[in-house]
């Protein structure tokens, strides 16, 4: 779980070296996980804690459990506050809201006081991936647009949500393995509120039908959350904002994208940004337009391949993947499995496996990028697709066709004809396996 937290961290730039950050602790498994994984990862970090646990008044056994966390922010030396609110108040003041949403928002207000008072530059929540899926399937029942598709963010200023990516059971098996005692909220399990029959009722039923649901509404959150920081549907008139943005072509590019665009390259790594007649490739600070397929242009991209931009894959079985270039059609057939058990070993590169519980799922097929970089299990370090192909003798008119495995956080695992990736690389301590094999069709030549 440490290593998926830091990720986050870093992926998403939520906090910086030398930072102060309040930790919101209310004594459940969540909070009581992201406490200690903070704790533990604050030296690496170089950060400066402190813990808050807000009383909302609704539970008489609330104060007990504030006691609990007390006891345990002293053992990590670490200074702890206690918040008093009052939901009711807050609830008669905004006229018609429920409980919990009154005391979420005076909770919120409390902690953004607490934290300017004590000079922190961040509150950190306790949110996870299972609550993220939650929202997503709350607000499609309750109807949404895009934006709200997006779910929880990972960071609203002062907010930051590190446990993001981690499914909740990951966050129990963390405590039991540091013995780390938590409580549980009785209004978790209150089938008054919707969360809750949603928890209980909803989601055992889609699981029934689909074993991978949650990952396919982490997924659906992360499409949309990117969709809307595009905004890839503003007027062409935003074309002039593009002008700022180095290497790209000029255009109907919006301001959202625009700004997406100019950020991606000051941070460095490689991404993609939907944009209007195509997307903009950002790699390591330079940028190209690759226009979208059936533009008379992309037959000069070269590597560009035609064919399925992405797959996800939202449960174990076979996926196809057939693109058709200029001179090399083919296609693959990606078997993705599970088990219990340790695979037999496969004969690289046409399969590998990886610990389940490493890789943050769902997985998904994509063409490669510029700049795409991956670290060969067995290698020392990072290298470019690019030399890893020139390595393996695969010739440029074949690489467009290739797929590439990663993670949802774009993480790469798989290459037909490469080695596979050392991250989930499989140890001793694995449970669960995930099983890779890439057969090539008989468009490969």
């Amino acid at each position: 779980m440490l290593s998926s937290v830091l990720r986050t961290i870093r992926r998403h730039h939520l906090c910086a070296a030398g930072e102060r950050v309040l930790v919101a602790v209310s004594g459940g498994p969540d909070s009581m996980a992201l406490l200690h994984a903070l704790w533990e990862l604050s030296p690496r970090l170089s950060l400066t804690l402190e813990v808050a646990t807000v009383d909302h008044g609704m539970r008489p056994e609330a104060r007990i459990e504030a006691g609990r966390v007390a006891e345990r922010a002293a053992a990590l030396d670490l200074p702890w506050h206690l918040l008093t609110v009052d939901v009711a108040a807050a609830r008669r003041a905004a006229r018609g809201s429920s409980w919990q949403e009154a005391a979420r928002a005076v909770r919120l207000q409390a902690l953004q006081e607490l934290a300017v008072r004590q000079g922190a530059h961040h509150v950190a929540l306790g949110h996870q991936a299972d609550d993220q899926a939650e929202t997503v399937l709350f607000r499609v029942l309750r109807g949404t647009g895009v934006r709200g598709l997006g779910g929880i963010p990972y960071q609203r200023k002062p907010f930051i949500r590190p446990l993001l990516d981690v499914r909740r059971r990951a966050v129990l098996a963390y405590l039991k393995r540091r013995s780390i005692s938590f409580v549980e909220d009785s209004s978790n399990a209150d089938l008054r509120f919707a969360r809750a029959r949603l928890r209980q009722r909803v989601l055992p039923v889609l699981e029934a039908e689909n074993p991978r649901v949650v990952e396919a509404l982490l997924a659906l959150a992360a499409d949309a959350a990117r969709v809307t920081a595009a905004g890839h549907d503003a007027d062409a008139a935003d074309v002039a904002d593009m002008a700022n943005v180095a290497n790209v072509d000029r255009r109907s590019v919006s301001r959202g994208a625009a700004a997406v665009i100019e950020q991606l390259q000051q941070r460095g790594g490689s991404a993609s940004v939907n944009v209007r007649g195509g997307r903009v490739e950002v790699a390591y600070g330079k940028s190209r337009f690759v226009p979208a397929r059936g533009d008379a242009s992309a037959a000069a991209a070269g590597d560009a391949a035609e064919g399925p931009r992405e797959i996800t894959i939202v449960a174990p079985g076979a996926y196809s993947w057939a693109t058709e270039t200029a001179r090399d059609p083919r296609s693959f057939v990606v078997e993705i499995s599970e088990q219990r058990q340790p695979p037999r070993p496969a004969s690289e590169p046409s399969g590998a496996a990886f610990d389940a519980d490493v890789l943050r799922q769902p997985l998904r097929l994509r063409a490669r990028r510029p700049g795409d970089r991956m670290v060969p299990r067995g290698g020392a370090g990072s290298r470019k697709l690019s030399d890893l192909f020139i390595d393996a003798k695969i010739s440029r008119d074949q690489r467009a066709a290739v797929p590439v495995l990663t993670t949802a956080d774009d993480i790469i695992l798989f290459v037909p004809g490469l080695r596979p990736s050392e991250f989930g690389r499989p140890t001793r301590a694995t449970s669960r396996w995930v099983r890779v094999t890439a057969l090539q069709g008989p468009g490969g030549g």
